[in-house]
């Protein structure tokens, strides 16, 4: 596993969390000793406008957990259409921001979202959460 890939959707979210939220948790290091990197659509040179389906077997192949708000859940290329019909137990699982508003507005509520995934970055990384194919966050 290379790290976490931020879906166009929350990039903006996902620098506020690398930048504030996961230094404040002091996990920064921890996860960089795993050699965790956290990347954007523009770091990988990634089309905005990649579909789903494509997108989850990059991030599979490559080997980056994806981090998104939610993707449609229309036609055959959709992210919940692929998750059914592609994911298999073994694969990395997707993390999905559950209340993109909430995180805007709420500092706890952030805070949950930012412990969460650096817990989850851990396991998955030791092999954890290989059962699941999406794991919303918060999980509480």
């Amino acid at each position: 596993m290379q790290g976490l890939l931020a879906d166009v959707n929350v990039q903006g979210h996902w620098l506020y969390l690398e930048e504030r939220l996961l230094p404040a948790l002091g996990v920064l290091p921890v996860l960089a000793a795993l050699g965790l990197r956290f990347v954007t659509f523009n770091d990988l040179g990634i089309p905005r406008d990649l579909n789903d389906r494509a997108l989850w077997t990059l991030s599979q192949a490559q080997g980056w957990v994806l981090f998104t708000e939610n993707r449609n859940k229309d036609g055959p290329d959709s992210l919940q259409q692929t998750l059914f019909d592609s994911w298999r137990e073994g694969h990395l699982p997707v993390l999905t921001l559950a209340n993109k508003a909430r995180f805007e507005y709420d500092r706890d509520y952030a805070a949950k979202v930012a412990n969460d995934v650096a817990t989850l970055l851990f396991d998955i990384a030791i092999g954890q959460y290989r059962d699941q194919r999406r794991i919303w966050v918060p999980m509480t």
